[in-house]
């Protein structure tokens, strides 16, 4: 294998680190389910996981959504990604968390 065919490989399957992190979920407003994230995707993303993982964490303490019943501010399926929108597994258990998973979302119109 020539020189140039090994470097191109190794940058084609390198892992490339992310440059910021932030806490994505679904909030309930105006009667249905939005996705949002916190910080926005405009502003300065977080600079570790640890920290972005901690907020996924405290956000998911503050709420405990019931799907049959929302209100205005409940927050569901909550993790981390990365400033590339991919999902990153938790630091703790390496497997990809999600606080109050809800699938599928329901909304108080919905009947089934």
């Amino acid at each position: 294998m020539k020189i140039d065919d090994a470097l191109n490989r190794i940058d084609t399957g390198w892992m490339i680190k992310p440059n910021g992190f932030r806490v994505q979920f679904d909030i309930y407003t105006d009667n249905q389910w939005n996705t949002d994230c916190c910080p926005d995707e405009e502003l300065v993303h977080l600079k570790s996981e640890v920290t972005a993982w901690r907020l996924a964490w405290k956000l998911a303490q503050t709420c405990h959504p019931d799907p049959d019943r929302c209100k205005n501010g409940d927050l569901a399926n909550i993790f981390v990604v990365d400033n590339q929108g991919n999902r990153i597994p938790s630091y703790i258990t390496g497997d990809y968390t999600v606080y109050h998973p809800q699938k599928p979302l329901k909304s108080p119109e919905r009947t089934e």
